[in-house]
C-alpha cells in the first residue's frame, strides 16, 4: 500500500518483472533496469467512493548511477537515479511508476451514477429524485414560471 494515497494492493498484487544490466565494472558501474509492473490495486471511485479495482500494466526504464561527490540530489534526466553502496531501493521507483499507471478518474464501473450532488447518497445503491425536485422547484420560483404564453 501507498501510505500517503488511498492505493491498495489487490489479487494479483502489483509485481515488478525485468532485466537488470551493468555496463562498466566494479562499484562505477551504471545499472539500466527495464522492467514492468503488472497487477491490481484498489483506489476510490472518482464518482461514488466506492473502492474501484484498477489493472496496471506499466514500463518502467531507469538507469542508476553511482553517486560521486559533487553530484546534485537528483539527476536531471527523470529516467537516471543515483545510487551509493552495495544496494539499490527500487521501492521510490516502483510506486512512482504504479501511482503514474493509476487512471485520473478511476471509475468502479463504467455505468457508475455517482454521489447525488443534493442529499450525498450513492445513487449506485439507491435511487433518488433530488435533483428533478430541485429544478422543479427552482422553476416555479424563477421568472419563466410567471409568464404567461
Amino acid at each position: 500500500a501507498c501510505p500517503d494515497s488511498a492505493i491498495s494492493p489487490v489479487d494479483p498484487a502489483p509485481c515488478l518483472r525485468g532485466v537488470l544490466q551493468r555496463s562498466g565494472s566494479g562499484k562505477d558501474a551504471d545499472i539500466l533496469l527495464r522492467a514492468e509492473v503488472r497487477g491490481a490495486i484498489e483506489t476510490p471511485c472518482s464518482r461514488c467512493l466506492e473502492p474501484a479495482r484498477v489493472t496496471l500494466a506499466a514500463p518502467l526504464t531507469m538507469t542508476f548511477v553511482p553517486r560521486s561527490p559533487g553530484d546534485p540530489e537528483e539527476a536531471e534526466d527523470p529516467d537516471v537515479v543515483y545510487y551509493s553502496g552495495d544496494e539499490i531501493d527500487l521501492g521510490p521507483e516502483v510506486r512512482d511508476e504504479i501511482l503514474l499507471g493509476v487512471p485520473l478518474s478511476p471509475l468502479c464501473r463504467e455505468d457508475c451514477q455517482g454521489l447525488c450532488s443534493v442529499c450525498g447518497g450513492n445513487r449506485n445503491l439507491t435511487p433518488c429524485d433530488c435533483e428533478a425536485r430541485k429544478s422543479a422547484s427552482v422553476f416555479k420560483q424563477s421568472a419563466f414560471a410567471k409568464l404567461k404564453v
